[in-house]
């Protein structure tokens, strides 16, 4: 595994993990590329996802869902470049609690890598559950705990087989979706050159609507509009199944983003113009197939019912994969058990640590409300985002003493603004969101205070038996 960096810490950790022994053979197999990554990447934030948040989208912002996606992807995009470089610092499976432990101290990256398990576990979670309701809806004699099953079971073999098969189903499910939207707008630029919405297919309106904007409103939307974007951070905990440099997997990370970003903006734009009465859906969970209705018939609004129901099958496997990466990390590093860092013999996937995330996976969703996963599934995500970007400052800034002009903007400005967006949106959050959100962090507090003693034995991150 080679580690491109000037670190000499990093080299350390390059010597470690390529040292003899047995060790060289118990690592991740190998086979993602570029392409792989960024269409991870894409899978994990779904391209269809504009269509489930737009109707609260577009009431949140007044209309103004294009300009929230546009002030959303500026957010994350300085986020996201903060997981490039430490990607190309530290280009080993952990993400999250990876960069913290090497960049600042191993007890913050413990809480790091804890809060990101919240966001890891909740979303395969709600992705189970939003495909199963969606399936029932068009199947509504099978039962809840049943339909889970249809989904969780080809998630975790494809997983377990390995990152090349489930590649393969991400391109395939990655196509799938985008056939879908195309075939909306094909239908939408139909209906409004017939005359519905605005009728035409170029409008101000489906972006700025001077009568309804406001500053308060559109900054409400863009923290709708994030909660799309969580999970292009996902790219960085396949580093180690990737033969790509660490600087190509930072950049795989950035362009998933911005093509998701893309894609719906594409989405909502059409919405807008074809249906501007953002005050009439009949509910905004489902606004987005009242606009389907309106646009294609009711037999489009099935198709792609039954496509966003599909697509939780790709999307669900990239989160099993992330979340099941980040337990093999910090299995691997001791901070969680052993067993988390098991690699299958044959298939070279951790495959008890994929197995805990389907079980855990499926009772889960039997048991939580899709709502109260809803609200409380950022706060681990953003908790994260915090300690990325401020690992790149320390660890780029203080530690490498990269301080020249171009050192000032990429490692003191960039990184500070991501950390300033992420913790606005925090403070904004739920109630309920805070409430479960520091109850798990203290949760994880209290493990890492009984497995180190009482913080008098530190956390081996930088030592051979810490892997």
């Amino acid at each position: 595994m080679k580690v491109e960096t000037t670190s000499n810490s990093a080299i350390s950790i390059e010597n470690t993990i390529n040292s003899s022994g047995p060790r060289q053979t118990e690592g991740l197999k190998r086979v993602l590329k570029t392409r792989d990554l960024v269409i991870f990447g894409m899978v994990f934030m779904a391209p269809v996802s504009a269509q489930t948040l737009y109707g609260s989208l577009a009431q949140v912002s007044n209309g103004h869902a294009v300009l929230s996606y546009i002030i959303g992807l500026i957010a994350m995009i300085f986020t996201a470049y903060s997981y490039g470089r430490m990607t190309e610092a530290f280009p080993i499976a952990g993400s999250t609690y990876t960069y913290t432990s090497r960049a600042i101290h191993p007890y913050l990256g413990f809480i790091a890598g804890w809060s990101m398990l919240l966001d890891y576990v909740l979303i395969p979670m709600l992705l189970y559950k939003l495909s199963a309701v969606y399936a029932i809806e068009l199947f509504p004699s099978v039962p809840l705990w049943f339909m889970l099953l249809v989904f969780v079971v080809p998630v975790t073999i494809f997983n377990c087989i390995g990152t090349e098969v489930a590649s393969k189903v991400n391109i395939l499910m990655t196509g799938i979706m985008i056939v879908s939207i195309l075939l909306f707008v094909g239908f939408a630029i139909k209906a409004l050159l017939h005359g519905i919405g605005v009728g035409s297919i170029f409008s101000i309106q489906g972006i700025y609507n001077a009568q309804t904007f406001t500053w308060n409103s559109l900054i409400g939307g863009a923290s709708i509009a994030v909660l799309s974007f969580l999970g292009f951070d996902a790219v960085t905990t396949m580093a180690e199944d990737s033969n790509a440099t660490g600087k190509i997997v930072g950049k795989a990370a950035v362009l998933s983003c911005v093509i998701s970003a893309v894609l719906y903006i594409i989405q909502v734009y059409f919405a807008t113009i074809v249906f501007p009465d953002f005050q009439s859906f009949k509910s905004a969970d489902t606004a987005f197939f009242e606009i389907t209705t309106v646009v294609g018939g009711s037999g489009l609004a099935i198709v792609l019912a039954l496509i966003i129901s599909l697509s939780g099958i790709s999307t669900a496997l990239a989160g099993q994969a992330a979340a099941s990466r980040l337990l093999y990390g910090m299995g691997r590093e001791r901070v969680l058990p052993k067993l988390f860092a098991h690699i299958h013999p044959k298939y070279k996937t951790p495959a008890y640590s994929i197995l805990f995330m389907a079980v855990i996976g499926y009772i889960g969703a039997v048991a939580i409300d899709l709502s109260v996963m809803f609200l409380i599934i950022v706060f681990g995500a953003l908790i994260g985002f915090l300690c990325v970007n401020l690992s790149v400052f320390i660890e780029y800034f203080v530690k490498r003493k990269k301080r020249n002009f171009s050192g000032f903007i990429f490692y003191v400005l960039c990184p500070l603004f991501g950390l300033f967006v992420c913790a606005y949106i925090l403070w904004g959050m739920d109630r309920i969101g805070h409430i479960v959100g520091f109850s798990w962090l203290l949760v994880g507090f209290i493990y890492l205070s009984i497995t180190s003693k009482g913080f008098s034995k530190k956390v081996n991150v930088f030592k051979d038996d810490s892997f």
